[in-house]
């Protein structure tokens, strides 16, 4: 464990945004989870941060600490872990092999550890640059795929219980939607373990390829955003009613909805403008605005909002 003082949030954020916490915990094994009731001993308001890619933090002095869950992420001789291998179970399509991965393992490094073995399940995340609890937090998926159906156990530590092993009973899951079934204040996941169907030999990376590709013609992956900022009403694409309410494009100082995808609000780090997560909260509820307008349809985000305010 190792704790800081008063860390900056920005740059451990895919957008670039945010102020400073009280604290940044570290936890790299589970052990660390036995100190953490007096460690946070007093402190109420507690968040995770894993990748960071999913996040739009305000700016200035912000009262909570931070939990950063880096379990699974290095391996013994300081470079990436691998996930470990359980055993098989049968599934519908046959046997499939049980996995367990750190909630901090990367999501690049576990797809390409899937690939290279022909594991297949997650090739729907290929492009997202977060962590394994972060996927699992928002039921990440896409190209049909979702983590949470993959799940078969999830170790999570909650103040109320601590650590502990949930099966799929435990959870609830739904569209970018994960929650624990027992009360707590919060949670952090410590580990997964996941069920991924064989596949031919290549497939699974040459599905990961052709994913990325079809992503990369039509999302600004190489720029810093947050990923989606709103959830795909049912039926109709946000990126779509955006586009068409006209916020393609938009800017205000260093922030700016993608000409390539209005969907995704990006930060310009190179504008020569600081960037500031009023601009970003501004065009957020300008494009709300502008949809519920044109469409009569209130766009929900997706990213998720830190501020000073207890969440």
């Amino acid at each position: 464990m190792r704790i800081i003082d008063r860390p900056a949030l920005a740059p451990l954020t895919t957008l670039g945004l945010g102020g400073r916490a009280l604290a940044e915990i570290r936890l790299e094994s589970p052990d660390d989870c036995l100190r953490l009731a007096d460690v946070l001993a007093g402190q109420s308001d507690v968040r995770i941060l894993g990748g960071g890619s999913n996040l739009l933090v305000h700016d200035g002095d912000l009262p909570f600490v931070v939990l950063r869950p880096l379990f699974g992420a290095k391996g013994p001789e300081g470079g990436a872990a691998e996930p470990e291998i359980l055993g098989e179970e049968d599934g519908p399509d046959g046997p499939r092999t049980l996995i367990r991965a750190g909630a901090g393992m990367r999501v690049p490094h576990l797809l390409s550890w899937c690939a290279a073995r022909d594991l297949a399940g997650l090739e729907g995340l290929v492009g997202v640059p977060g962590r394994l609890g972060g996927a699992v937090a928002m039921n990440a998926g896409a190209y049909g795929c979702s983590t949470a159906p993959l799940m078969r156990s999830l170790d999570v530590f909650t103040p109320e219980k601590g650590l502990h092993t949930l099966s799929p009973e435990g959870w609830k899951a739904s569209y970018r939607h994960f929650s624990l079934v027992e009360d707590s204040l919060w949670y952090m996941s410590v580990s997964v373990v996941l069920s991924l169907r064989r596949a031919a030999p290549g497939s699974v990376r040459a599905a990961v390829r052709e994913n990325f590709t079809r992503k990369k013609s039509g999302q600004p992956v190489h720029e810093h955003t947050a990923g989606c900022v709103f959830q795909n009403p049912e039926g109709i694409s946000a990126g779509k009613l955006l586009d068409e309410a006209g916020m393609k494009g938009k800017r205000r100082g260093a922030m700016y909805f993608s000409p390539m995808h209005a969907n995704f609000l990006v930060h310009d780090m190179k504008c020569g403008l600081p960037g500031r997560s009023d601009d970003a909260l501004s065009l957020i509820h300008e494009a709300q605005k502008a949809v519920f307008e044109k469409f009569g349809v209130r766009l929900a985000m997706e990213v998720k909002e830190w501020s000073s305010c207890p969440c």
